[in-house]
């Protein structure tokens, strides 16, 4: 078995040089900002269906995006166990 001399000295200066290259990324981008720059806006997920619940009694209707079966399961079943009938 072959150990590196001084692995702790290098890795530790490497882990310095990396800290230095965040923060003056870090930097510019503040500086960008200071003058103005937007940064472009994050790509956000799209779902082309939509679940509805409408409320017979009140006429109230929620929206939400349709992101897979077991968003929607879970999302009713929260629904049924605090819906209260009126009788």
């Amino acid at each position: 078995m072959s150990f590196s001399r001084n692995a702790k000295l290098r890795r530790d200066k490497r882990l310095r040089q990396l800290a230095q290259m965040r923060a003056a990324k870090a930097r510019r981008r503040l500086e960008r900002i200071a003058d103005g720059w937007d940064p472009e806006p994050r790509m956000k997920r799209w779902f082309p269906l939509e679940l509805g619940l409408r409320n017979k009694f009140t006429g109230e209707t929620a929206w939400v995006d349709f992101k897979s079966l077991r968003d929607a399961l879970r999302r009713l079943g929260i629904v049924k166990r605090h819906y209260q009938p009126l009788t």
